[in-house]
C-alpha cells in the first residue's frame, strides 16, 4: 500500500477510536457504568498503535523525507507528536489509578483523555490538510515515501480486531484498519484484545470510583449503577 494512503486509512481508523473514547468519556462523566476492559483495550491501541506504529512510522519515513525537500512540516507535526505523547503518559498513569479505585480518579481520566482526544483530533485534521497540499503542489511525487514490508504485520494483527471490537459495540460499524490486517503465517498463535470478563470488577462507573466502592455488575452481567435495578 502506497504510504500516504495507509496514513490516510490509519487517520480514519483513529478518528473512530477517537469518537468511542468521547463515548467513554461522556459516560463516566454522568456517571454510567463504563466497561473497564473496554477502557483498558482503548489505552493500549493508543499506546501500541497511535503512538508506537502510527506517530514512531511516520516521524521515521514521512518526516525523513520531507525533509529532503527542505520542508517545514516535520518540525511543526514533531511538536504535535510529543504533546501527545505527554498526554497518553498521563491518561496512563490515571488510568491506573482509576482501576484501583483511588478517589476524584474518573475526573483526572476525564481530564486527560478529553485533551488526549483534542490533541490527536487537531493533529490528525492539520495533517490530513497538509497532504492534500503536498499532494495537490506535487511536492509528494517528488520523494518516495516508504516502509519496510511486514515489519510491523504481527503488531497490526492483534491491534485491529481490538479495534473492530470496539467500533462495533460503540459505534455500530467496521473499522476503517481492516486492509491493514495481513494473513496469519503457519504456525503461529492468534492474537487478539483482551476479552470482557463477566466477572464484578468488569465495570466501572465515575460514581463507585469517588466513593470507593468497586465495580457494579448486574445478574445478568450487564452494565448498571449502584443501587439501580
Amino acid at each position: 500500500m502506497e504510504y500516504l494512503a495507509r496514513i490516510n486509512l490509519e487517520h480514519q481508523g483513529i478518528s473512530q477510536l477517537l469518537q468511542v473514547q468521547r463515548d467513554l468519556l461522556e459516560r463516566l462523566k454522568k456517571a454510567k457504568g463504563v466497561n473497564i476492559v473496554h477502557l483498558a483495550n482503548l489505552l493500549v491501541f493508543w499506546r501500541d498503535f497511535l503512538e508506537q506504529e502510527h506517530l514512531s512510522w511516520e516521524e521515521e519515513f514521512a518526516f525523513a523525507a520531507l525533509r529532503k525537500l527542505n520542508h517545514s512540516l516535520p518540525e511543526r507535526l514533531q511538536g504535535e507528536h510529543d504533546r501527545i505523547r505527554t498526554q497518553l503518559a498521563r491518561l496512563e498513569a490515571t488510568m491506573k489509578q482509576l482501576r484501583s479505585g483511588q478517589p476524584h480518579s474518573s475526573r483526572e481520566y476525564v481530564k486527560w483523555g478529553e485533551e488526549l482526544v483534542k490533541t490527536v483530533g487537531d493533529h490528525i485534521a492539520g495533517e490530513n490538510a497538509a497532504f492534500q497540499e503536498l499532494s495537490v503542489s506535487g511536492l509528494a511525487a517528488e520523494v518516495v515515501f516508504s516502509r519496510p514490508a511486514g515489519a510491523d504485520r504481527e503488531k497490526v494483527n492483534r491491534l485491529v480486531p481490538m479495534a473492530e471490537e470496539l467500533c462495533r459495540e460503540y459505534l455500530q460499524q467496521e473499522t476503517a484498519l481492516r486492509p491493514l490486517q495481513g494473513e496469519t503465517q503457519p504456525g503461529e498463535a492468534p492474537t487478539g484484545p483482551v476479552r470482557e470478563e463477566r466477572e464484578a470488577g468488569a465495570v466501572l462507573s465515575a460514581e463507585s470510583l469517588d466513593e470507593g466502592a468497586g465495580p457494579v455488575l448486574g445478574d445478568d452481567g450487564g452494565e448498571r449503577l449502584p443501587g439501580g435495578a
